[in-house]
């Protein structure tokens, strides 16, 4: 509205002095003062004319403004809102009703040596890491292998077992007759025929042995020393078998002569060093143990084959095995 009224009066201005112009010509002084007046107009005209193009509004007059306009402002960078991370969560893992953790072998440790018939007891530890409690109607089951004499279903009484409690489960179990290593694996099943053991994968606890014959014996090496004016001869001797050894009844022969003779059993048929003098100083050679036995062969030079045959009792009564080796005797 201000630029319409500016404009309307620049119009009436210009037409003002137009119409001056076109008046006769006076005196001297006259055109003096019109020259004032006719540059007056110019300034005004010009003036008006420069703001409008400074406006840049299509020619309209726009108000002067004698004030410099105030610098821009900067830009300021406003840091964009740093996003806190959620916390990941885990989602707890349901317990099952029945499982089982292995804690330890009581009895019975994995690879024990029993004779073929033996009887014995099998005892597992076991921790209950499910959410159900066990009671008398949970039982052992037979899972694979070897069972050793036992039932597929075995009962166990073990009372109450909450969660996060132990207890010993056991089974009677009879070694096999053969020679051997042999393996049961076992599972426990709940009161409602659901059938578990250890872990999320389920992996049956076992039961190992080795069968070995009751009564064996393995020559192990030899050695010939002097004790006095005589020759003894120790032969290294290894009880492979379950039973104690209590005493020899052994033999030597001469291989140049085919000559034999017996030796007669004795009450310390074992020592404990190859060099001991005199020997006989053991009685017993416990499964598993090293030991030795001599044979005093005087003053002879030949070549021998000594068979050593270890007996359960005194005497060279009970059960027997036996094995051989041949030593150059110089």
């Amino acid at each position: 509205m201000k630029r319409i009224v500016l404009f309307g009066l620049l119009l009436v201005f210009l037409m003002a002095v137009a119409a001056g112009c076109n008046l006769p010509r006076t005196s001297a002084g006259e055109d003096s003062g019109q020259a004032a007046q006719t540059y007056a107009a110019q300034t005004i005209e010009a003036r008006l004319t420069a703001n409008a193009v400074n406006s840049g509004d299509g020619g309209q007059v726009q108000p002067t403004n004698t004030q410099a306009p105030p610098p821009p402002e900067e830009p300021t960078d406003t840091p964009e809102p740093t996003e806190t991370p959620k916390p990941t969560l885990t989602p707890t893992k349901e317990k099952p009703c029945n499982q089982a953790e292995f804690v330890k072998d009581v009895t019975v440790p994995d690879g024990e040596e029993h004779a073929p018939g033996d009887t014995f007891t099998k005892t597992w530890r076991l921790k209950n890491v499910g959410s159900c409690t066990w009671n008398n109607d949970y039982d052992l089951v037979f899972d694979s292998g070897e069972k050793m004499g036992a039932s597929n279903v075995e009962d166990i009484n073990m009372g109450n077992v909450a969660p996060g409690d132990t207890v010993d489960v056991s089974v009677d179990l009879t070694a096999p007759a053969a020679p051997g290593t042999y393996r049961g694996r076992w599972k426990l099943r709940s009161a409602d025929g659901v059938v578990f053991a250890l872990g999320d994968d389920d992996v049956s606890f076992f039961v190992e042995i080795e069968v070995v014959e009751a009564v064996s014996i393995d020559i192990l090496g030899s050695n010939v020393y002097s004790c006095g004016m005589d020759t003894y001869v120790a032969v290294r001797v290894k009880n492979t078998g379950t039973k104690a050894l209590e005493s020899s009844k052994s033999s030597v022969k001469n291989l140049d002569t085919n000559a034999t003779t017996d030796y007669l059993p004795y009450d310390k048929p074992f020592t404990e060093n190859a060099n001991d003098c005199p020997p006989m100083q053991i009685n017993n050679l416990e499964p598993g143990d090293v030991y030795y036995v001599t044979f005093n062969m005087a003053s002879s030079s030949a070549e021998f084959k000594f068979t050593v045959r270890l007996c359960t009792q005194e005497g060279g009564g009970g059960d027997c095995a036996s094995d051989t080796i041949t030593v150059d005797v110089p």
